[in-house]
């Protein structure tokens, strides 16, 4: 398996993406010396979350390390209504791992963060939507087959219970900005 994990990625906004948690598992088991650590900078009375990874690829040369930041606004988002500090976490790690060149294919910056720069800046990096659109129609298919995959359930009316009581939303409700961390969400809380 390459380092890029290209035979891993799944296609959002018509960008190549590598999952964090693939990333994470192909450190793990290429680097059985490492270490993933992540700590809390910010206090939790602070408007916003900033956690600080670090990766060291060997525990017994720890000068060798990567390190990289990740910040969310507590309530901002799906996610980041129950899960900022998870999500900041989940984004920071995946940062330090791209350091390491784990998992980049087309740049460092994850979906999630072109999505934040999106949402609070308005500048438009090429995909033609605004922040309340609705999920493409590819989107929902990506989504669909995730809750199946994730549930074990074969019937689609089965598998739509199954995300609606996992994410509180049907799934013509999720917006374009929201898939990859409904994605992520949905990793995480998978049956199988």
């Amino acid at each position: 398996m390459s380092k890029d994990l290209k035979e891993k990625a799944i296609s959002i906004k018509g960008k190549d993406y590598v999952l964090v948690s693939d990333r994470v598992i192909y450190f793990n088991e290429q680097y059985p010396n490492g270490s993933i650590t992540t700590e809390l900078i910010s206090d939790t009375k602070d408007d916003r979350v900033v956690i600080k990874a670090t990766v060291m690829p060997d525990i017994d040369k720890p000068e060798r390390k990567f390190s990289d930041y990740s910040q969310a606004l507590w309530g901002d988002g799906f996610i980041n209504k129950a899960s900022a500090i998870e999500n900041c976490s989940t984004s920071a790690v995946g940062r330090a791992l791209s350091y390491m060149g784990i998992g980049v294919i087309d740049s460092i910056a994850s979906v999630d963060e072109i999505n934040k720069a999106q949402s609070t800046t308005g500048y438009d990096t090429g995909a033609s939507y605004t922040t309340n659109a609705p999920a493409t129609a590819a989107q929902a298919t990506l989504l669909l087959q995730k809750a199946k995959e994730y549930s074990g359930l074969d019937t689609k009316e089965a598998v739509l219970n199954w995300f609606f009581e996992k994410t509180g939303m049907q799934l013509g409700q999720v917006k374009k900005i929201e898939v990859d961390n409904v994605l992520k969400f949905l990793e995480e809380e998978r049956d199988v």
